[in-house]
């Protein structure tokens, strides 16, 4: 929406609220959806000018705004309560297509038996050599670096041996 038909719809708005006009009987009036008449009443430049209008009114805008949102909150909880009760009656379905999708769904709900379950964890090795232990290692490579250069031992790299004599070229 372009910003000078916002701009008329807001102060439609705040007339409508100055009216204690409900902020979904706005959206009716207005034409618009109730969410996009919640994100106008959030913003704060909006909260602001109207408790400049009344303080009463914003109070009860502010109120209504909370409201929705637990509501909304526990309308979620009460979905989810009522889902997992169905889902508990299709799982003694005599369909066993039906009760498998069902167990599925349910298990797929639990955090320890999920297929998507996250694996959480610090994936980074940090590995410590004292000096004394490369020391040693960078010693022992030399022998058998010495080792494989006078034929005493066969080169190997992957899969394949490697000819010593090509190895001292």
């Amino acid at each position: 929406m372009h910003e000078a038909p916002k701009l008329v719809k807001i102060e439609e708005l705040t007339n409508l609220l100055l009216l204690h006009i409900p902020l979904k009987e706005c959206a009716a009036r207005l034409n618009l959806s109730y969410q996009t008449i919640r994100k106008y009443a959030s913003e704060p430049e909006f909260l602001d000018s109207l408790r400049a209008l009344s303080s009463s009114i914003y109070a009860e805008v502010v109120e209504e705004l909370k409201h929705e949102r637990k509501s909304l909150q526990q309308r979620m909880l009460e979905a989810s309560d009522k889902a997992l009760e169905r889902l508990e009656m299709l799982i003694n379905s005599q369909q066993e297509g039906i009760a498998l999708k069902a167990c599925d769904s349910v298990l797929d709900r639990n955090t320890e038996t999920a297929r998507n379950k996250k694996i959480e964890g610090d994936m980074h090795a940090r590995f410590t050599i004292d000096p004394v232990t490369l020391m040693h290692a960078a010693l022992t490579a030399s022998e058998l670096n010495t080792a494989v250069n006078q034929k005493q031992l066969p080169a190997k790299t992957g899969d394949f041996e490697k000819d010593a004599s090509t190895s001292s070229e």
